[in-house]
């Protein structure tokens, strides 16, 4: 491997780690926060070390990095690789934010995407613009131990696949980013799948939805999979889930999100007994706390910048997704918002009035 220069945007737990774990592995590291947010993280900006500590050997002790900075230019000139690290509704803001300030030699990698890719193509567009990558997952189980602190606990490692755009230029790049930043175990088809193979928005709907009321009740701390993972709520995941599934199947995709995050082969058929089990009483899944607020990201992530986009390009395509529609049209309700206006439509990701030939097209060549 030969070390490269990456800049990590973003102050939250998953960009403390990414910044730590590359520079470990021999890279030049900046870290990049925006203005606004530098005093969460204002130890780091002093010092430009954090500390790792946890269950995984190689991602212990003090790890000082490059750069620390709230300077757009300065974290990303001359950088291989920009990785985002941040939640989906920071995504358009990043883009607009780098504009101006990146070239065609770089490669942007967002985890975790959901479409970020086509909402970055969009805004960067032009004679200067880079090959984009989006991964399904964050590579880490991790938490700062305090808001503010330099300290992160990491738990452990996620599986994570990529999808590029343009789709075409993947082959050609994934072997050398496997051995740059992580073993990624599967490359999409394109930044679609890739988008569509997200697990939360499908893994989360049923429990959430079907349990509303104790999440925002004052008397209950509420445990999704202690608490929430009941059969009705299994029944209304697999349900949705085969609507996603449809959805893929008319894009020429083989969607397994649940069954990957779970372990299954690829031909495994859920039951709700099944899948009730795999998260009702699982040692990793039933200490998890919360959500105990109805707009905790399980709704406000989940919906706008997963279930709205999965519908908006259903309609687009002609596939039917009455019980993904219902879920969108009933926590509009709950949020008083309409996240069909506030969510990640087809006008953000440049898609909107394509054909189904058009779209495969523009994911795979990136020309319209």
């Amino acid at each position: 491997m030969t070390p490269k220069k990456i800049a990590v945007l973003g102050g939250g737990n998953g960009a403390h780690t990414m910044a730590a774990e590359f520079t470990l592995k021999g890279h030049t590291v900046n870290l990049y926060e925006m203005p606004q947010f530098k005093n969460n993280m204002k130890k780091v900006f002093e010092t430009k070390t954090i500390y790792l500590q946890g269950n995984i050997k190689e991602l212990q002790g003090p790890v000082t990095l490059n750069d620390v900075t709230d300077d757009i230019e300065k974290a990303v000139s001359g950088c291989d690789y920009i990785c985002i690290v941040a939640p989906a509704f920071a995504h358009s803001g990043y883009a607009k934010l780098l504009k101006g300030h990146v070239k065609k030699e770089q490669i942007i990698v967002t985890f975790p995407g959901a479409f970020s890719a086509l909402v970055l193509k969009k805004e960067l567009d032009g004679p200067d613009c880079p090959i984009f990558a989006d991964a399904n997952n964050l590579p880490y189980d991790a938490r700062l131990v305090a808001k503010g602190s330099d300290t992160v606990n990491v738990f452990g490692r996620n599986p994570i696949n990529i999808a590029f755009l343009p789709a075409d230029k993947g082959p050609s790049l994934i072997d050398e980013m496997r051995e740059d930043l992580f073993p990624f175990e599967k490359i999409y088809t394109d930044v679609l799948e890739c988008g569509l193979a997200i697990v939360n928005p499908d893994w989360h709907a049923g429990p959430v939805l079907f349990n509303i009321s104790r999440i925002e009740s004052p008397q209950v701390n509420f445990f999704l999979y202690e608490h929430g993972w009941t059969p009705s709520a299994c029944r209304l995941n697999i349900a949705m889930d085969k609507e996603r599934k449809a959805l893929g199947n008319v894009l020429g995709y083989n969607l397994r999100p649940m069954e990957d995050f779970a372990g299954r082969p690829d031909d495994y058929q859920w039951t709700w007994q099944d899948l009730y089990k795999e998260g009702h009483g699982s040692i990793g899944l039933t200490p998890i706390c919360g959500p105990n607020d109805i707009n905790s990201r399980y709704l406000t992530e989940d919906i706008p910048f997963g279930l709205v986009p999965w519908a908006a390009i259903g309609e687009l395509l002609g596939v039917d997704m009455p019980l993904t529609n219902g879920f969108i049209d009933i926590i509009n309700v709950v949020h008083e918002k309409d996240w069909r206006k506030e969510g990640r439509s087809l006008e953000q990701l440049g898609i909107a009035g394509m054909t189904k030939e058009t779209l495969l097209k523009y994911v795979h060549t990136g020309e319209k």
